[in-house]
């Protein structure tokens, strides 16, 4: 049989996976059995699935695959915090993924967190963005979505990492992923759903909700079914502009899903889930860094239970949008602070790898 016409095990659902099973003469307790190698073990064969009687194995390999991504290169930033891989999926296109690391600060924990792509490039066009800059080509399938959380799980696990042994069995490979890679996650609700609900399932990663989180520029629809599913996952909105004329120009998704849109459904998954959302600023110089844009901001947050992040804007080919300097973030912080406002100021990460959406890929297509 053609590998073509395999089921790739990472884009089966539990149930799905059930019925693979049962539909070869076998209990269903070997869905969990398979599904422990997969996400506990990291297996990427089935012969390494040794309590799985042999016969069982072969034919697993007849009719499935545990095909997985194929990294083409790769970036370390100087600092070794954060990874930057590019990888090939098996019609040839490609995708990026990131994996950052934190380390313990006060009251804040060690995290290890995997960035996810949902899209092969972006149909959303803002831009600021590299990714939004090459256009869309297709959806991403489920496992092509975990495929890059266990790459990075069996990359932790193999190395030192962080300063720690990757044999303690005690730390987890992977603390939080967040969709915030290529594309619009809720552009691509099925596939991004069926990827959460295995990251947070016990035969899955049995990720916490609280440790996923979708980025998405506001596609209000999506975000008030997201507000009634089961699992309450975080929420980021990329905003970038408190004003419709410029966040127009922003985020040209504004022009269907406007604020006066977007902004009670916030409210509505705040109310629905107890997830009191996150508002992504990326700030320009003399684009949307002035005072007036930060009382603007204000304005619209008023009496919201929400969160800001605020964070200089990646640098990028276009000129017209050079990253606000360090000062002009913390005035505008600053100024959020006096009208009631919270906000954190994020530190970009991989800067000298260009490790901001879409930048790697977008390299190695100018080299080519």
């Amino acid at each position: 049989m053609e590998i073509a016409h395999r089921k790739n095990i990472l884009d089966l659902s539990y149930p799905q996976l059930k019925e693979l099973v049962g539909s070869l003469g076998q209990p269903a307790y070997r869905a969990d059995q398979i599904a422990w190698w997969v996400y506990k073990k990291l297996a990427v064969s089935f012969e390494e699935m040794t309590d799985l009687p042999q016969s069982l194995r072969r034919k697993l390999a007849e009719v499935a695959s545990l095909s997985s991504l194929v990294p083409v290169d790769e970036k370390i930033s100087g600092d070794r915090q954060t990874r930057k891989v590019l990888f090939r999926l098996d019609d040839g296109r490609t995708i990026e993924s990131s994996l950052m690391l934190y380390e313990k600060t006060g009251s804040s924990r060690e995290r290890r967190t995997v960035c996810v792509s949902t899209q092969v490039g972006c149909p959303v066009g803002c831009p600021f963005c590299a990714t939004g800059q090459q256009g869309f080509e297709r959806n991403l399938r489920p496992g092509e979505i975990m495929g890059q959380v266990l790459y990075f799980m069996r990359l932790v696990n193999a190395e030192q990492v962080g300063g720690e042994a990757a044999t303690d069995s005690t730390r987890r490979p992977v603390t939080n992923v967040v969709f915030m890679g290529m594309g619009e996650p809720l552009a691509n609700y099925e596939a991004v759903w069926q990827s959460i609900v295995t990251l947070n399932s016990k035969h899955g990663l049995g990720l916490g909700a609280r440790q996923i989180t979708i980025s998405t520029v506001g596609l209000v629809p999506q975000i008030r079914r997201l507000a009634r599913e089961s699992i309450h996952v975080e929420l980021a909105i990329s905003l970038h502009a408190a004003n419709d004329a410029l966040r127009n120009r922003l985020v040209p998704i504004n022009k269907k899903y406007p604020l006066s849109q977007l902004i009670p459904a916030c409210r509505e998954y705040f109310k629905n889930t107890g997830r009191r959302p996150t508002f992504e600023c990326a700030l320009f110089q003399g684009v949307n860094d002035s005072a007036e844009h930060a009382h603007e901001l204000a304005r619209l947050l008023e009496s919201m239970n929400c969160q800001v992040n605020l964070i200089a804007g990646n640098p990028s080919a276009c000129k017209e949008f050079a990253p606000s300097p360090m000062k002009k973030v913390l005035t505008f912080q600053k100024k959020l602070k006096d009208n009631g406002v919270s906000s954190t100021v994020r530190v970009s990460k991989g800067v000298d790898i260009e490790a901001g959406c879409g930048q790697l890929r977008s390299r190695l297509a100018r080299v080519r």
